[in-house]
C-alpha cells in the first residue's frame, strides 16, 4: 500500500513551479514499513500520479466554469492503460544525468531532465539561478541524491516519438494515454519512477505538453 506523503512540501514547490512556467506534474509515495519494493509498486505509483492529474484537471475545470464565458466548456479527459506500459531502469550514467544543471540547449543529452525543467514550450519566468535553486529542492524532494542507489524507472522509453507522423503505426510503440499526445507532437514526453531506499520514498514525475 502506498501513501501520499511531502503534501504540504510538494504542494508549495508545485505553486512556485507552475509560476516559473515549468510543465512537469509529481507525486511523492512511501511504502508500508518493511515492505519490499518491486515493479509492480512503481506501476502502482503511476498510476496514483495519473489519477492526480485528472482529479487536478477536473479541479480547474471547475473553477473555470464558474466564470459564465466558459460556462458550457467541456471537462477535459484523460485515459491511460498502464497494462499496455513498459518500464526500462535507467543505468548509473542516465540516472546521474538527470541530476546535472548544465545546459546544452542545442544539442541536449538523453535525460536532460534540468533542460526540459527550464525550456518548456513558452519558457520559464524565473532567473536561471532562481531556477536552478528550484529543481534542487525538486530533485530532493523526489528522492534524487547524489551517492544514493535510487532505482529509476522509464514508463515512455518504447515510445515511437514519429507516431503522428508514421506511414507504419506500431501498437507497442503507440503511447499508453493521451496524456502524452501533447508531448509527443514536438517537445517530448517524460515519465519516470523513482525508489530512493534509504529515504524509502517512491516518486512520480510526467510531463508532456505542447505551444
Amino acid at each position: 500500500m502506498l501513501k501520499v506523503i511531502e503534501q504540504q512540501a510538494s504542494a508549495s514547490l508545485r505553486q512556485r513551479m507552475e509560476e516559473a512556467g515549468c510543465a512537469f506534474e509529481f507525486i511523492v509515495l512511501a511504502p508500508e514499513v518493511g515492505e519490499v519494493i518491486t515493479p509492480v509498486h512503481h506501476r502502482q505509483a503511476v498510476d496514483q500520479l495519473f489519477l492526480a492529474i485528472r482529479h487536478l484537471w477536473l479541479e480547474r475545470h471547475r473553477q473555470m466554469i464558474l466564470d459564465p464565458r466558459y460556462a458550457d466548456t467541456a471537462p477535459p479527459g484523460m485515459s491511460w492503460d498502464l497494462d499496455k506500459a513498459r518500464a526500462k531502469p535507467l543505468d548509473r550514467q542516465e540516472v546521474a544525468q538527470l541530476m546535472r544543471t548544465d545546459r546544452e540547449a542545442h544539442n541536449p543529452p538523453p535525460f536532460a531532465l534540468y533542460e526540459a525543467f527550464c525550456e518548456p514550450p513558452y519558457g520559464t519566468r524565473f532567473g536561471d539561478g532562481q531556477l536552478q535553486a528550484l529543481f534542487r529542492e525538486w530533485l530532493g524532494l523526489l528522492g534524487l541524491e547524489a551517492g544514493v542507489e535510487v532505482e529509476v524507472l522509464n514508463w515512455v522509453d518504447n515510445f515511437n516519438l514519429d507516431w503522428l507522423a508514421s506511414d507504419e503505426p506500431d501498437p507497442a510503440r503507440d503511447p499508453w494515454s493521451d496524456y502524452f499526445d501533447d508531448g509527443l507532437e514536438w517537445w517530448g514526453v517524460w515519465c519516470l519512477s523513482i525508489w530512493n531506499p534509504r529515504r524509502r520514498t517512491l516518486s512520480v514525475l510526467a510531463a508532456s505538453t505542447t505551444d
